[in-house]
């Protein structure tokens, strides 16, 4: 603890003054404090030329304009008594802290959760000595820029419980000058790069009229003056990004007062070349891994083709685990274990993985498939082991595996080949043993689904069916009821007319409505008899669907060997009838024989 006689001082700036003490005693900063005396402000401007000593507030004796001007000075005198520095034993559990803004124009004093305030009737007093106490300690200006605090502080030291912790943090502004208004430097938002972050892709695929880039304009500041006294100089805002320009073909713009906003034309991925921004309909990339692309995601909606075209034979052209999804797919190379690759038109030039995970929406041509497909129509050059699902499949050779398909034509199967279908197999020849040609609708997923369709069609068209024919019958018994008493208008009607007098009108309404009756329930008769109608079609359909194996055939351009499997699975019955044929039989088929079903040729 620093031990010196205390001494009085004038200084304009008492941080400096305390720094320049403590050298002089070789002893740290930290150890010296002041008790402030007195204190004078200065201001110098264009009506005062020498320095003038002014008793209030700066703010209630010039205007902002003034205040802000370049040629207004402000300063302050301070008489203080510099001495050895000592515990507040006061505020010694009172835990405030003083921050600012960037350009020190708004100051907030912080009394942190857990401090207690001491029972005293002056604590308003005390507490507007000890804030002033550490403005001082950061140079700020005391008595200017105050605005209500005397009155906040007033109303603090009436709300606040003394000897009670704090439950939570109060903030209040201390000061706050005329201060500068920071420039804004131009600037970008990469709209398009946001919406692709959750998705992990590579490709920021966007839609037509869709917000994809926007440029913020600068703007320029305004000089201030902050809480220190000091006037705040705000340099010209910088401008890093105002080259970059849209292809008007693909992008338009719309201007604003503060931004430039980018909107695509067309769906596609966004280009940035040289910091022109485009919309591109194709991409072309040497391969798709975690490590440089990571996963590709845009959507087969939007028309977007990426070739993929690997110049090292053995990686990967789509690497493991990567999933990619796009309208039109070219892979030049192969796709790894594990990838997921979805396209409306897919290519791949040489071989997919056994693991791997393949969709077109419409076509898929793979050189050699080892994974699982699933696509609209599949031409594949060889088959090994893998799985494909299609309307139609055209196979050149097939290696073991499984196909599932309406149409499937196979140019040439080894062995432990299994085809399903539901219309028509087609071989060209058989080289191996073990395979099995099937004909099962229900084993294709479209198949079952329009069955089960028609089905669910069927039985709300019958409860529809029952609901009306109950409220027919119900209108039909009333009507009924009604006959003998529009007999009695009738007769009366004929007699006025017989008697050369006018019908009661009330009779006349009555038979007119009972006639407008009778035509709605007939129409109403016939509506029902359309609905019957359309559930007898709805039944014929389902048989035919019921009985789409006996329209199905198993054709063989080659000659049977005796160890393929040729099986008709009834689509209602589930029963298999099994042919294992040795020779010639270019075509089989099931037919009916009796009741009884025999595959036949």
């Amino acid at each position: 603890m620093a031990n010196f006689t205390p001494f009085t001082k004038t200084s304009i700036n008492i941080i400096e003054t305390i720094k320049e003490a403590a050298k002089d005693r070789n002893i740290k900063k930290e150890e010296i404090d002041f008790d402030l005396l007195s204190v004078e402000t200065l201001i110098q401007s264009t009506k005062h030329k020498d320095w003038t000593i002014i008793d209030e507030p700066v703010e209630k004796i010039f205007d902002k304009k003034t205040i802000k001007s370049r040629s207004f000075h402000i300063k302050q005198e301070y008489e203080i008594t510099i001495r050895p520095s000592q515990k507040n034993r006061m505020f010694e559990n009172m835990h405030m802290s003083i921050s600012s803004n960037k350009t020190k124009s708004k100051v907030v004093a912080v009394f942190k959760e857990g401090t207690i305030f001491p029972c005293t009737k002056n604590l308003a007093a005390l507490l507007k000595r000890e804030i002033n106490y550490k403005k001082l300690r950061l140079g700020i200006l005391i008595g200017h820029f105050e605005g209500n605090l005397n009155s906040t502080l007033v109303k603090l030291s009436q709300t606040v419980k003394c000897k009670t912790p704090l439950s939570k943090e109060i903030k209040i502004i201390i000061a706050q000058s005329p201060g500068a208004v920071l420039a804004v430097d131009d600037s970008v938002i990469l709209h398009y790069e946001e919406a692709q972050k959750e998705k992990n892709s590579f490709i920021d695929g966007v839609d037509a009229d869709e917000l994809i880039f926007e440029y913020l304009k600068p703007k320029k500041g305004k000089n201030g003056r902050n809480t220190k006294g000091e006037y705040v100089v705000v340099p010209e805002p910088r401008t890093t990004y105002a080259s970059y320009a849209p292809d008007l073909e693909t992008v338009r713009i719309e201007e604003g007062e503060d931004s430039v906003k980018y909107y695509s034309t067309v769906d596609g991925y966004i280009k940035d070349v040289s910091r022109v921004i485009s919309i591109s309909k194709e991409i072309a990339i040497e391969s798709a891994r975690f490590s440089n692309t990571g996963s590709i995601d845009t959507g087969e909606d939007k028309d977007i083709s990426v070739s993929i075209n690997t110049q090292c034979s053995s990686e990967d052209a789509v690497g493991s685990g990567v999933s990619i999804d796009v309208k039109e797919l070219d892979v030049h190379g192969t796709v790894g274990s594990s990838a997921k690759v979805k396209a409306h038109d897919l290519s791949v030039g040489e071989q997919t993985h056994r693991n791997s995970q393949l969709e077109a929406i419409e076509n898929a041509k793979i050189h050699l498939h080892r994974g699982k497909l699933k696509a609209k129509t599949a031409d594949i050059n060889i088959l090994e082991n893998g799985t494909v699902e299609a309307d139609d499949v055209y196979v050149k050779k097939m290696l073991g595996g499984e196909i599932i398909g309406h149409r499937v034509i196979v140019e040439e199967i080894t062995s432990n080949t299994v085809i399903i279908a539901s219309e028509s197999i087609e071989i060209h020849k058989i080289s191996g043993e073990h395979n099995k040609l099937i004909i099962d609708p229900n084993k294709i997923e479209s198949h079952h689904d329009k069955i089960e369709e028609i089905k669910a069609e069927i039985k709300t068209k019958k409860s529809e069916l029952a609901e009306i024919k109950k409220e027919y019958e119900k209108k039909i018994l009333e009507h009924h009821k009604r006959a003998d008493r529009i007999k009695v208008f009738q007769k009366r009607i004929i007699a006025a007319t017989k008697a050369s007098k006018a019908p009661n009108r009330a009779d006349m309404l009555r038979i007119k409505q009972y006639k407008s009756e009778t035509q709605t329930l007939k129409e109403e008769s016939e509506n029902i008899k359309a609905k019957e109608n359309e559930i007898e079609t709805k039944n014929s359909e389902l048989n035919k669907f019921y009985e789409a194996e006996l329209y199905a055939k198993v054709i063989n351009r080659d000659k049977y060997d005796g160890h393929t499997q040729v099986i008709f699975i009834d689509t209602k019955t589930a029963q298999e009838y099994i042919m294992r044929p040795d020779g010639v039989y270019e075509k089989l088929f099931l037919v009916k024989n009796g009741d009884e079903k025999v595959i036949s040729y």
